[in-house]
Formats: C-alpha cells, structure tokens, sequence
C-alpha cells in the first residue's frame, strides 16, 4: 500500500500517466476530426443545410415560434392538452409495436431511422428548452417532466436496445467456421515475398508518364496469389496517398465487349470528376465516339454543339490527354481475373490498357493466368500468343508455383486438426504424417521433394479447397458413427482422386470392375488398368492416378477396414454413390442368405435399383473369372454360378431376365479355364430359360460347334481332347434340362456338317450316330409324347432325308414306340393331329393331319383302319374322323380355306358343316356316276357348296364333259 502511495505521489510516474492519457486523446479527437473533415468534404451541402436549419432556430426564433404555433399548438396540441396522458400512451405502444416487430428481422442499424430520432430528439429539446410553450406535466416537480418527452424517449429507449441486441447476437455468431475461404493466408512469408511486393510498390509510385501509360502484369496459376499481390498493392497506394485515385476495374462482370468499355470509362469518369471539373462530358462523348453510339436527342446535340464551341472541335481523346497531362493527376487501375473472359473480351480488355485508355499518368496493374489467356487466344487465331501479349504489358511479373514443402507442410497442419478430431489420432501422430509426405518411389516417407499429394494439389487454394472437401465428408462419416469403418488413409487419397480425376473416381464408385479384379473378396488392380486409364487421361496423369490406385488397391498392407476389402469398397462411397446402383457387394452378400431369403432380397434389390443393374453387374462379375491376381488366383466361379442359379428362381421375371441376359453372353464366349470349368459352364447352359420372350438371341448352333468340333474344344480348353472331355459333353447333351432345344440343335448341327464341310465329321468328338441315339434317348425318356417338346423330340428321331424328295424318314425305333403310345392312347394323339399352319388372318389357314402318321403306321390304309376300329365318340376322335374325311377327299393333301369363316372354330366345331358338304358333293358323284345329267337343284346345290376338295374339282370336270 505505501509502494502504491509513494508512486502516486512521485510527479514523474504521474506525468507519464498523464501523458500516455493525453496522447490517446489527442489521437481519438484527430481520428474523428479528420473523419468528420471528410464527411464534410464529401458532402459539404448536407452538412451545410443542417447546419443554416439548426442555425435559423436561434436566429429567426420568432418566425419558427410563429409557425410552429401555426401549425401544431394552436390547431391540434391545445385541444388535446385535458388528453395528453392516454394519446401519449397508444402512441407508445404502437411505436414500440413497430420497433418489437423490427427487432425481429433486422440484422444491421437503420442509420436513416436513427438520424430521424436525432434530430426530432434535437428540435424537440429545443422548443421543450425555449420555455415558449406550455406543457402537461407529469407532476409539478420540474418544468421539463412532460408526458410528450415519451414520445422521444421511447425510441431512444428502442435504437439503444436494438444496438445492444444486433452487438449482443454478432458476439454470439462470431464463431470460429469449420471450413476456410479460398485464400493464401501465411504463404507469402514462406516465400519472403513482402520484400518482394514492398519493392514493386516502390518501383511502380514512380511509373507514371506524361507519354501515356504504364502497364504492369502479375502471372501466375490459379491460387499462386496474384489477388493477394493487388490487394497488398492496392493497400500500399491507398495508404501511403501517393495517387490521387485508385481504380478497381472487374470486366468479367460485364456481358460484353461493348459493356466492358463502358462500365471502364464509367468508373474512369466518376473518379476523375471528383478532382477534375468538367472532364465527364469529354469521357462520355469519347465512349460515344468508340461504340459508334451518336445520339440525335435535342439536349445532348446542343451539349456537345456548346462543347465543340469552347472546346475548338478537338477530339475528345485529345482533349482526355491534354487535361490529364496539365493536372498531373496520378490513377492506378487494377484488374484482376480477366482469365475469366472469353476471347473477344480479353481482346478488349487489351484494347483498353494500351489503346483506347493510353493517357498520361494512368497506371494499369493487370492479373491473369497467362497459360489460360495463351490457349484462349491461340484457339481463336492468334498463333503466337506470347509474342501478342508482350505488345501490351511494359513489365510482367511471374509469381511461382508453391513449393511442395510449404503446400505439405499447409495440408498437414489442417489434416492433423481434422483426423484428430474425427478419429481421435493424435496430431503428431506419423500415419499423419506419413500420408501426407508419400512419395511412390519411396513408401518410408522422407520428407522431401516429389511427394504424391503436390501433384494433385497445385497451390495453397487446392489445398484449402482440397481440406474443406475432406473434411466435410470426415463430419458427414463422425454425424453418423462409422467413422471407424473406414481407414482415414485411404479416405483421404480417395479423395485426392475424386478432387482431380473425377471421371476415374466415377468408374471406381460405380463400374469398379472397368479398373479391378475381384478374387476372394479382395480388390486388387486390374493388369491392363492403365490401357483403360489412356482412354481418360494423358501420360503424366496416367502416372499420377496410377500412384494413388496402387497405394489403394496394394493389399499387402496390414490396415482395418482398407478399401481394397469387397465388405469395406462401398463404405468409402456411401454419400455420393447413387443407390439405386446395385454394387459388387450388395449382390455378392445374397449368396450368404438361405434360398428363400436370398429370393426375397434380391426382388427387393431389383424393384429399388436402376433397370439392367443386376445384368450389367453379373457380367462384370462373370468376365473376373478369367482375370488373375499377382498371386494368380482367380474369382471363384463356383460362387457365382451358385448364386445365379439361385436367383433364377425368382417369381420376377424381369430379374430373371436380367440374369439370362448375364449369362447368354458368358456361355456364347466359351472361354474355359480347365475341364471342371468346362463342366459348370455346361450346366449353366441349364440354368437359362430360352423360351421367354425378352432374353437375348443365343446361337445354340456355334454353340455346340464349339463343343463338338475338336479342333474348336481344344482352343476353348487349352490343351488336347480326350475321353474325360468326351464324358463330360456326351452328360451333357444326354442330361440337359432343356431336350427338345438340344435335340433341334442336334438336327441342324448334323445337317449343316453334312451338307457342309465333309472334313468336320472326322473330327468330331461324338460321332453322328451317337448324336442321333441321344437324340433318339431323350424322345424316349419324354414322359409326354404327346405334348409339343414330345413331337419334337420323336421329328428330331430321323434316321435319313431323301435327297431328291427332301422327305425325312424317321427312325424305326422312334415309330414303334410312337405307334405303341398311340394305340395306348389314341385320344392324346388325337388332341394334336390335326395342324393349323401360321397365318395372320383367320379365315385363311391351311388345315393338314400329323405329318408322320402314314409312316407310324406304315400307310394311310392301315391307319384308317385303326382310326375306323376307335368307337370313341368323343371330341377328338370325331374331329380326326370327320377331318380324315375331308383329307381323304381332298387326294391326301393339306386343305386350304379361304374366307369361308374362322378355321379354329371349324376345328373346334369338329368339321361338322363341312362333313355336310362333303355329303352333298358325294351326293352329286354318285348322281354323276349313274350317267345322268345334272338337275337344276343339284347343279344349284353344286355352285354353292364352297368346300375346298380335289372332290368338288373332279364333280367340277364330269359336269363340263
């Protein structure tokens, strides 16, 4: 206490106080005194208007006493004054309505509203202060406690609470951001640029000529930090007041050429008016005479007429040139982003600096990417771009690219903040480290030049772009709590990949199997991957991508959760794969379920998935079969196979389609890997229904040429044909699931062999008579032979075709055995006897019995007579009869109806209005054969039987002979 008192006392430590205390003052009232000398300056007739009215108050004080007495006490004030109270309090309450509901929207101070309250605060205490009127107090205690002052309090009371809030709320909001703006913050000291922008600062004050002007480029690659260059340039000039103006000229916020010349010569205008009387008129009639945009309206004829009398009709470029070489007025124009404009504005934004704008003492600071500016204008004529660019710039300056230990060094400082914070790693943790520093060449990670990141991320704008990215879909994995299913690692490349090559993450995210092969639920690079990879990028590219798939896709790394793991891939794409994809592991985790299960999920699977996802996906699947891993492993087809066999169960037919479609292709290429191979490709032949109608076109023919030619079989296979292939092929044609398709095909195979090359028969791996026994067990092991695959089957049975007639014999074996079935069975082989051929109208068929019957029972003699011993009356023993009839009658050939009614229906009717026809012709035969001469009522009877026999054609000629 008595060191604080000793020093209050001693005068000098009270002088420093003081003067510490005084000079904050002195530096407050200068700051605010240079302020408001501003605003005066800046608006001189505002201030001076206050003023002269605030003023009038004291100096013409009876003529406002007059006035106000005029128009507010005597008329309204004086007539109110037994109500003040109540009236003074609505008013409140609705000002305060109005300033509740304000409150509620308003997120900065309405300065106009403000300055209202001021000044009525300010009248209102002048004439309350004046002591000229009469007011109705609240209590007689002071004169100056009025039941009015509420209508001034209240908002007074209002702006303060209003101020306190907007304060009280940004405090509140000023929170840290998660994610950064794209700036280079911290990267010009790494670089020791200061020095570099403080001397170019200092160069240019000084580059300002009475010949016209100086221009001064900034290159660089996006993010290099030219804007950070003009900025601090702009600052260095604004502070230090070595120009008078400074110009911040955006042409890419103009639509168009012309728009760029005018919106420059606009803010030109504005600013030199400010110090330059009289040069607006001159600019506009310059902008005028550029865009070729004379106008005929009086005023402006008779301004420029007035111009060109005191001005001597010199040209206005002149006249600009003249005035700014006589005033010595200093401007600094800065653009910057003009990589932003196509050609022809770029072209005009160059037009501008060096022609249209060359004035003493304008100074151009211009920023760009040149590389940008150099390709655009090259693809739109100009071969020589650089040489055309240094036509218009006196000096350029080329800003570097980052180097890769500060762009390292910047990613790994945010990297650390965001693994540790979404996965609780410590920030000098070395995988951190280490991931960022990765360099390919060498996987221990020195930290040195060529590291993998640095090729993707340029500069420190990638790498703030690139974390923000990162770290945004890190949150979305920490909001749902599954960060710790994925490795951060391969996250973050992954990323990288997504950042610059998104077409490569595209086909990784949903057609993975384009880049990879799958063998025991493991991903790992497909061996041609960067053949594929030259149909999307360039060499260097190439190498860069293939650096990031083999850090990925190199699975002997020991990591949870790594991608390259089938149950981990998809993770990594949860938020941007689209879900109605079917991915590799949606499809390959049915195979885990029971059947019924598995059918179950996968028609749900097909309903919420994209149409053809589970075909295209199978194929992708069905061709890593044939794709070995380093260690030489291949996809377990077994797996696959099984599933698909499974999934063809399903009660929707469109999934089932799906999957045939799948596999059609698979079966039509025939690439086998070894005879076990061979074996299950043949059975998945089985699987597939090829009678459904929206499946794909198989060539059932080739297909059997590839397994029965030898000479085929031992290219599919690999090596030579011997008797276990002959086994596994004879199960197969003898065991298929599908014996009427195999049993045509057979038909067809041996028909084009032996109407073809003759050499193939020696070469086949079943002999032809063996093929024609299958053919021949297949009929016989047909429980039905009275269904359709049943005639096909016992059509296919055929032992030779003559080769004059063309007409197939069949096999004896097969016509006794159908011969036996039909004297079992008379009425099955009735229900099919009778054939209809193809036709589009139905009133015009052709009619024709079974065509082997007359070979099943040797002649049409022996079958009448077993037809005539069947004493069935039934439908189809009827039909047959009736229909024998009519065949007969018609010299044992196909009858033809035409427009004499629906032929179904006849058939259906049992012919029974035809059989009366036949009698009616037989009638006139028999008429005929006594020798008579036809009568009127048979010949009428004739003519209009219209039954379509060779029996009406003989009745025909007996009645013209």
């Amino acid at each position: 206490m008595k060191r604080v008192i000793k020093r209050l006392t001693n005068c000098r430590y009270l002088r420093i106080i003081f003067k510490k205390l005084w000079n904050a003052i002195r530096i407050y009232l200068t700051i605010t005194f240079k302020n408001l000398l501003d605003n005066i300056g800046k608006s001189p007739l505002k201030w001076l208007s206050c003023i002269t009215i605030l003023l009038s108050f004291f100096i013409f004080d009876s003529f406002w006493t007059a006035w106000i007495n005029k128009i507010w006490v005597d008329p309204i004030a004086s007539q109110i004054k037994d109500n003040t109270w109540w009236i003074i309090a609505i008013y409140s309450v609705i000002i305060s309505a109005y300033y509740y509901h304000n409150l509620k929207e308003t997120e900065v101070i309405n300065m106009n509203r403000c300055k209202v309250v001021v000044i009525g605060t300010l009248l209102y205490c002048i004439c309350l202060f004046s002591r000229k009127w009469d007011y109705v107090l609240i209590c007689d205690y002071s004169r100056y406690l009025a039941w009015s002052n509420f209508i001034i309090i209240v908002p007074i009371l209002w702006e303060c609470y209003i101020c306190y809030q907007l304060k009280h709320k940004k405090a509140a909001e000023n929170v840290k951001p998660e994610l950064e703006i794209e700036k280079t913050n911290n990267v010009a000291d790494s670089y020791k640029r200061k020095a570099v922008y403080e001397s170019a600062y200092k160069t240019l004050e000084s580059c300002f000529y009475k010949e016209g002007s100086f221009t001064f480029s900034i290159t660089g690659i996006w993010g290099s930090g030219k804007t950070t260059f003009i900025n601090i340039l702009k600052e260095q000039y604004i502070r230090n007041n070595s120009v008078k103006s400074v110009i911040i000229f955006e042409p890419w916020k103009s639509d168009t050429s012309d728009s760029i010349v005018k919106g420059f010569f606009a803010m030109l205008r504005d600013e030199l008016s400010n110090y330059i009387p009289n040069i607006s008129s001159t600019i506009d009639q310059y902008v005028e005479l550029l865009l070729d945009e004379e106008s005929g309206k009086p005023l402006k004829i008779i301004g420029k007429s007035l111009h060109g009398i005191f001005n001597e009709d010199k040209n206005p470029y002149e006249l600009i040139k003249e005035i700014l070489e006589r005033t010595k007025h200093k401007t600094v124009v800065l653009i910057d982003d003009i990589d932003r404009l196509n050609a022809a504005e770029i072209k005009e934004v160059l037009r501008l600096i060096r022609n249209t704008a060359n004035f003493p003492y304008i100074q151009f600071i211009v920023a760009y990417d040149k590389n940008y500016v150099c390709e655009t204008l090259k693809n739109n004529g100009i071969n020589t771009p650089d040489r055309y660019l240094e036509k218009f710039f006196n000096v350029e300056m080329s800003l570097p690219r980052s180097e890769e230990r500060v762009l390292c060094n910047e990613l790994l400082t945010r990297i650390q903040e965001t693994v540790h914070t979404i996965w609780g790693l410590e920030k000098e943790d070395t995988k951190i480290t280490n991931m960022v520093y990765y360099r390919p060449d060498d996987p221990t990670n020195s930290i040195i030049d060529n590291n993998l990141v640095t090729k993707v991320l340029l500069t420190v704008r990638d790498v703030i772009r690139f974390h923000n990215s990162f770290y945004l879909l890190a949150k979305a994995y920490k909001d749902q709590r599954v960060e710790n299913e994925v490795c951060f690692q391969d996250l973050f490349f992954l990323e990288l990949l997504r950042y610059r090559y998104m077409d490569v993450y595209t086909i990784l995210c949903n057609r993975p199997f384009i880049l990879l092969q799958l063998s025991y639920y493991e991903f790992s690079l497909d061996k041609d991957y960067k053949k594929t990879l030259q149909e999307y990028l360039d060499n260097t590219q190439i190498e860069i991508v293939s650096d990031i798939l083999e850090y990925l896709f190199r699975n002997d790394r020991d990591k949870a959760n790594a991608i390259y793991s089938l149950r981990n891939y998809y993770k990594y794409f949860m938020y941007r794969l689209d879900d109605k994809v079917l991915t590799v592991d949606e499809l390959m985790s049915l195979a885990e379920k029971d059947d019924a299960e598995m059918i179950k999920s996968a028609n749900q699977l097909y309903i919420r998935k994209y149409g053809l996802e589970f075909e295209n996906q199978i194929g992708e699947l069905l061709a890593q079969i044939y794709k070995n891993n380093a260690e030489g492993r291949t996809f377990d087809y077994n797996e696959i196979y099984n599933l698909l066999e499974k999934l063809t169960k399903s009660n929707i037919r469109g999934l089932r389609d799906e999957i045939y479609n799948a596999i059609i292709p698979h079966l039509q290429q025939m690439r086998c890997i070894d005879n076990r191979h061979f074996k299950a490709l043949l059975h998945l032949y089985d699987v597939v229904d090829f009678n459904s109608k929206t499946i794909k076109y198989f060539d059932i023919l080739n297909f059997l040429m590839a397994i029965l030619a030898k000479k085929n079989l031992a290219v599919k296979l690999r090596h030579p044909i011997g008797q276990e292939e002959y086994d596994i092929v004879y199960d197969f044609l003898s065991n298929t699931t599908h014996p009427a398709i195999i049993s045509s095909a057979l038909s067809s195979f041996k028909e084009a062999i032996e109407n073809g090359d003759k050499a193939i028969i020696d070469d086949l791996l079943i002999d032809l008579s063996v093929l024609s026994d299958i053919q021949l067990e297949h009929f016989i092991k047909e429980q039905n032979k009275f269904s359709e695959d049943g005639f096909t089957l016992f059509y296919n049975c055929q032992s030779k075709t003559d080769p004059k007639t063309h007409r197939v014999y069949l096999r004896q074996e097969a016509l006794d055995i159908m011969k036996n079935e039909i004297q079992n069975n008379p009425q099955g082989y009735f229900s099919m006897f009778i054939r209809k051929g193809i036709t589009s109208n139905p009133e015009y068929n052709t009619v024709s019995p079974e065509p082997f019957c007359a070979q099943i029972f040797e002649n049409y003699g022996n079958f009448e007579e077993f037809l005539e011993n069947c004493k069935d009356d039934n439908q189809y023993t009827i039909r047959v009869k009736n229909f024998w009839e009519l065949y007969k009658s018609n010299g044992y050939r196909s009858i033809k109806f035409e427009g004499q009614g629906n032929v179904q229906e006849k058939i259906d009717n049992c012919f029974r209005y035809e059989i009366e026809l036949l009698e009616q012709l037989k009638k006139i035969k028999r008429y005929l054969d006594k020798g008579k001469k036809i009568n009127e009522n048979l010949k009428k009877m004739f003519d209009n039987n219209p039954l379509p026999v060779k029996l009406r054609n003989d009745i025909c000629k007996m009645i013209e002979n």
